[in-house]
């Protein structure tokens, strides 16, 4: 990780100012996750690809069990995205000024005001961009795998944007690299990306309906492939699942 960054970040350094949609610095990222991951000897495998239009927008919705989601998410989907991410990751020297330059966008979850303001700067971006974003509605990792209660501030971010959710499920991470643990597991990670719900006709006050849609899907998602014991090494490589 250490190797990884501090190459990969003198690119997005020098390019991410110049870089409006992302599209070099999107490059970049998705071959600093895949990386990383490559050096954890992780593997993983990538169902629903086909549900995603390369030139369209989306606001993706991910479950989050560990750290691996965020370099997951980077390195599965086919679309350049920005984070939006908590204002103490920006302090972080040389991390922190390439999460700038790489378009990141700063909240203060501590503040709801300024909260605020981070959703509607992160909505006039969304807007004038091409890329997307990615978001983890329940807040903070979930220690023991149960899905946690989603936040409704993403979905009213998306029902404003007018962009399309996209439910993400992220099954294995936690049993791989678990929450308040720095230590490695064997094992299989299965992203699965569902076909999007659209938002173009919503009202703000949609927000909880589309919450509990996109929440049931991912729910519906981890009980049908924990039930199949995707652990199981021979069942994970007979999978047929679309790769780009």
């Amino acid at each position: 990780m250490i190797l990884s960054t501090g190459i990969l970040s003198i690119p997005i350094l020098i390019l991410g100012w110049f870089d409006r949609d992302k599209n070099l610095i999107g490059k970049i990222s998705r071959l600093w996750a895949r990386w990383i991951i490559w050096s954890m000897g992780i593997s993983y495998k990538i169902e629903g690809t086909n549900n995603l239009c390369h030139k369209h927008q989306y606001v993706f919705m991910c479950n989050h069990e560990s750290v691996l989601d965020i370099l997951l998410a980077l390195a599965c989907l086919p679309h350049n995205i920005v984070f939006l991410a908590k204002k103490e990751l920006f302090r972080i020297p040389v991390f922190g000024w390439t999460m700038k330059a790489a378009g990141m966008i700063k909240v203060d979850r501590e503040n709801k005001e300024k909260a605020k303001k981070s959703v509607d700067q992160a909505i006039n971006k969304l807007s004038k961009a091409k890329y997307s974003t990615i978001l983890f509605p329940e807040g903070t990792r979930s220690e023991s795998g149960d899905l946690l209660t989603f936040k409704k501030g993403g979905f009213i971010m998306a029902i404003r944007s007018k962009l399309p959710v996209v439910p993400i499920t992220i099954i294995g991470a936690r049993s791989i690299l678990p929450k308040k643990s720095l230590k490695l597991n064997k094992g299989n990670i299965y992203f699965i990306i569902d076909i999007p719900i659209d938002t173009a006709n919503m009202q703000e006050k949609d927000k909880n309906r589309l919450l509990a849609q996109c929440r049931d899907t991912i729910l519906k998602n981890k009980k049908k492939y924990h039930a199949k014991n995707i652990q199981n090494d021979e069942y994970f490589s007979t999978l047929k699942l679309d790769c780009y």
